[in-house]
């Protein structure tokens, strides 16, 4: 998850920064999910399990990938 640093402004009042940052999820199921007592009571997450892990089938996670620019702004006085 990388982040850069991509302004910085310092001066007696405060500062300005501008951040970069990338992330990336994915719904996918691997063993220690299904062995939670939260998910391996529910049958949905036992198709969903094999689905994604038989080669038979070879279903992938869903991947979302996020990414922003941010301004950051402080004074010495917050």
């Amino acid at each position: 998850m990388p982040l850069t640093l991509k302004s910085l402004q310092i001066n007696d009042s405060g500062f300005q920064a501008v951040v970069h940052y990338r992330s990336q999820d994915h719904f996918g199921l691997d063993g220690s999910d299904i062995l939670n007592a939260k998910f391996s009571s529910f049958r949905l997450f036992h198709i969903w399990f094999v689905l994604q892990r038989c080669n038979k089938f070879g279903f992938k996670p869903f991947m979302t990938n996020m990414e922003a620019t941010v301004k950051i702004a402080g004074g010495r006085d917050e």
